[in-house]
């Protein structure tokens, strides 16, 4: 991003954390068990999940593309590590993770190919493959699901316990966050995920490796959801043909509330969080209120009309588009 664009993404975070502070007193205001230890620890363990697939989802964002099949691969790499353990015994952690991953690294390297080298728009590729992947979820499962008998302890024990009373499934979703960070900021392929999205023709007329990069994007977003996937297992200790279902509506949402435009090119890592605290803090404070769960779906929605409205509304105000030159400055 450029200065001018960085400058206008932090005062947009700054607004971001202010108004969750505001929430955060109005909703502790109404119900003091809400800033309780064990329900700051909830909120922290809800979001975890969707702030590792939003941070992923961001790059793809960046490149004006979405991933609506992160959802699906959920499901499909919970239920297939759940599966395994299943029929086969008990997995180590690590053997599960990586056995998790590599599911959502295959899902997302056949939408980066398609997509990229087919020109296919990728909000109607990952749609189809939403429904394939589900599909393929009920064939894994065979009509049964995974119980928490079959989920190794090992699993388990992430959402549990943890540094300073933090669950180390926190701290995973904290350790996806800075390593996309890290990668966007410091690598040039990174870079090269802004330049690509702020204009793909100027990119392609520059020589940067578009199809390349979308390809990277969307293998990048299918193994994070991948990983998603062990950590649903961890969180929940069980796994059912439906898992992972709308999570995808969720963590957009969260990536666009955060400042990221839908129209690529711009948004950040710490408004992506900044977003799926927000939504965090909505979900856990109605629950706590006694409000009901279509408001607030209903808030969501809100939240998303706001921030595309905001979006269009700063697009509007902005300079002339940019020269090839400068869209290209970030990867120079």
């Amino acid at each position: 991003m450029t200065a001018a664009a960085r400058s206008l993404a932090r005062a947009r975070e700054a607004a971001l954390a202010g108004f969750i502070v505001l929430l955060v007193i109005v909703v502790a205001a109404q119900n003091g068990d809400f800033l309780s230890g064990s329900n700051l620890r909830s909120i922290l363990l809800d979001i975890a999940l969707i702030a590792a697939l939003a941070s992923a989802q961001l790059m793809v964002m960046l490149t004006r593309n979405f991933d609506l099949s992160i959802g699906s691969t959920v499901g499909l790499a919970a239920v297939t590590v759940g599966m395994i353990c299943q029929q086969h015994g008990a997995l180590s952690t690590p053997v599960a993770y990586l056995i998790a991953i590599a599911v959502g690294l295959v899902v997302g390297l056949l939408n980066g190919f398609l997509i990229a080298w087919l020109r296919i728009p990728s909000i109607i590729f990952t749609l189809g493959m939403l429904s394939v992947v589900r599909g393929a979820v009920y064939l894994v499962a065979d009509g049964g699901q995974v119980n928490s008998e079959d989920v190794p302890k090992g699993l388990t024990d992430l959402s549990t316990g943890g540094l300073l009373g933090i669950p180390p499934l926190v701290l995973i979703a904290v350790a996806v966050a800075v390593a996309v960070a890290l990668f966007l900021r410091w690598t040039r392929s990174g870079r090269s995920v802004y330049a690509v999205g702020s204009n793909p023709d100027a990119a392609r007329l520059h020589g940067l490796p578009v199809s390349r990069t979308i390809v990277l994007v969307f293998a990048l977003s299918g193994a994070t959801a991948g990983l998603a996937g062990a950590m649903y297992l961890s969180r929940f200790g069980f796994a059912q043909i439906t898992a992972g279902s709308g999570m995808e509506l969720t963590v957009i949402a969260a990536v666009v509330v955060g400042g990221a435009s839908i129209f690529g090119g711009s948004g950040s890592v710490a408004g992506t969080l900044l977003g799926c605290l927000l939504l965090g803090v909505i979900g856990n404070g109605f629950a706590v209120l006694g409000v009901s769960q279509y408001w607030q779906e209903a808030a969501y929605g809100a939240l998303i009309l706001l921030a595309v409205i905001a979006d269009q509304r700063l697009r509007a105000r902005r300079s002339p588009a940019r020269s090839p030159e400068t869209t290209t400055e970030a990867v120079a």
